[in-house]
């Protein structure tokens, strides 16, 4: 049960939240993601990610950041459960 809780959280968080948070409150945003991590590849994958217009997809990140897509995955993870917790 905690899994398919921790599944609604994460979507809810990468779906709705950070999207209206980082539009509406772009100093509480980069506070947040500050404070979520030191990793300057990570910082640049969120507000790439959530604070522009249009919202790229990883693979696009990957390229534009010179990282596979799969690390691009698991920085964005790693700052959305930082978040989360």
């Amino acid at each position: 049960m905690d899994k398919i809780k921790y599944q609604i959280v994460y979507w809810f968080f990468t779906h709705i939240f950070l999207r209206r948070i980082a539009k509406r409150y772009p100093d509480l945003f980069k506070k947040w993601i500050y404070d979520a991590t030191d990793s300057h590849i990570a910082r640049k994958i969120m507000f790439m990610r959530y604070a522009q217009e249009t919202q790229p997809m990883f693979e696009e990140l990957a390229y534009n950041l010179k990282v596979s897509p799969r690390r691009v995955f698991e920085l964005h993870k790693k700052v959305v459960d930082a978040l989360i917790s």
